[in-house]
């Protein structure tokens, strides 16, 4: 074996050692939560003017992140007013964590059926950890709804709701 060919064959045996103790490469992941949450509280600004209880409402929706950056959190669902009155609908929103447990929120939704209300929606939400992949849900929420049949002219409905709820990691 000629010097050369024992140079090769030695920086050959380097590279082949140096490469098995590189990081092995990785696409990001998506990680995909689903929640079901229910709320209730107050609503004004409506034609009978003054304070009453909001309709009852059932959240179901999913959310997405990515594992590069887990405190931006995009949520998707959709929304069912059951009582007194029915009604459905959907929203989409952007979550930020504030810390481990909480998260703020802020986004668009809209009942679109049997009359259409349109707004805008911000919360807080507290997740206490029940397991790894498991948490609670509670926290307050406020919509302002300022399009939609359902509108009296020149008058926008605002809601402030507590909601509960549970939120899975899948």
């Amino acid at each position: 074996m000629t010097a050369i060919s024992r140079v090769l064959a030695a920086i050959l045996a380097a590279l082949c050692a140096f490469g098995t103790c590189l990081p092995e490469a990785r696409a990001q992941q998506y990680l995909i939560g689903a929640s079901a949450a229910a709320s209730s509280g107050i609503e004004g600004g409506g034609a009978a003017g003054g304070f009453q209880r909001t309709r009852t409402r059932v959240r179901l929706g999913g959310d997405l992140r990515i594992d590069e950056s887990p405190d931006d959190i995009f949520e998707f669902a959709a929304i069912a007013e059951i009582e007194p009155h029915s009604g459905f609908g959907a929203d989409a929103r952007y979550a930020r964590a504030a810390g481990s447990h909480f998260l703020v929120e802020a986004g668009l939704l809209g009942i679109v059926a049997p009359a259409s209300l349109y707004g805008v929606c911000a919360g807080l939400t507290f997740r206490l950890p029940l397991s790894k992949a498991t948490q609670l849900l509670a926290g307050p929420e406020a919509d302002f709804f300022f399009l939609g049949s359902d509108l009296p002219d020149g008058t926008v409905i605002w809601q402030f709701r507590l909601q509960g709820g549970l939120r899975v990691d899948l």
